[in-house]
């Protein structure tokens, strides 16, 4: 009984603890790339089953919600969204990023523009970050 309680125990700390590890994964790549205007190229949930190639992103800021997990805020340049490829301001959960690489590129003018404004953490009236990390 004591080793069964103490596997579950185990299991259920392992599964706690396990966003919060993948979503730390990728933090100091789009922190850096945040502040030193980078492009990363990035893969995001279901990308891969849906046949999507990498997405390109321009990275904006890094930031805290208030659900204590990470977004990452930037100008998209090419990747599926809601099925077709366009440019936009978008926002991603860390924990359902797949993969991030810094790749070579310069910021378009409306990006560098987008990024100058800066960003409320607001979509709309939903208002969800509580604080930027780095940007």
């Amino acid at each position: 009984m004591i080793l069964k309680t103490t596997c579950t125990t185990l299991i259920i700390s392992c599964a706690i603890t396990a966003p919060a590890q993948s979503q730390e994964k990728f933090q100091e790549q789009l922190c850096e790339a945040a502040k030193t205007n980078r492009i990363v190229e990035l893969v995001y949930d279901k990308d891969v089953s849906k046949g999507c190639i990498p997405r390109l992103l321009d990275v904006h800021q890094v930031a805290i919600g208030h659900n204590e997990s990470l977004y990452v805020h930037g100008w998209q340049t090419r990747g599926c969204t809601k099925g077709r490829d366009f440019e936009a301001k978008r926002i991603f959960k860390f924990e359902k990023i797949k993969s991030v690489k810094i790749i070579d590129g310069e910021f378009s003018e409306k990006s560098r523009s987008i990024k100058s404004e800066g960003w409320d953490g607001c979509l709309g009236d939903n208002c969800f970050i509580d604080k930027n990390i780095c940007e």
